[in-house]
């Protein structure tokens, strides 16, 4: 028994999400209601993160298109991006934003509230990056 807890708890820190050491490498917020309330202020729209400790597509996804330069580089110049972890942080963030198919991004308008554009799945960059330039589209618009 002793050797089966052993081996789940070794599993479980290495395939574990470490969302928290994500979030700070990438400098993206933990905390909906502070993006929120950033996104506001300088009227960018939020990219809403969920992931969850268990999705290894989730995991792939933060390592080789969010940690990727180009694209880190156009998420902190357009939006206020938030992470969160689909089942640690519930009730932390709208529950309209809880959905079963992971990683989900949401590209939200701070003022409504509401999600503009979603994208689901893993993807390739150029795919991502051409999501993040039709929710910026569609918040330009929506502001004039």
């Amino acid at each position: 028994m002793k050797t089966f807890i052993l081996i789940c708890l070794f599993a479980a820190s290495i395939w574990g999400a470490k969302i928290d050491e994500f979030a700070k490498e990438v400098n993206y917020l933990r905390d909906y209601n502070s993006a929120l309330k950033i996104a506001k202020k300088e009227d960018k729209m939020i990219m809403f993160l969920l992931v969850a400790d268990y999705c290894p597509w989730c995991k792939k996804f933060e390592r080789k298109i969010l940690k990727n330069s180009s694209v880190s580089s156009f998420v902190s110049k357009n939006f206020i991006p938030v992470v969160v972890d689909k089942k640690r942080d519930q009730g932390l963030y709208p529950k309209e934003y809880n959905t079963p198919l992971i990683p989900t991004v949401y590209f939200i308008d701070p003022n409504s509230q509401k999600s503009l554009y979603k994208s689901v799945a893993y993807m390739k960059k150029r795919e991502y990056i051409s999501n993040m330039n039709k929710a910026l589209s569609i918040f330009k618009k929506k502001a004039k």
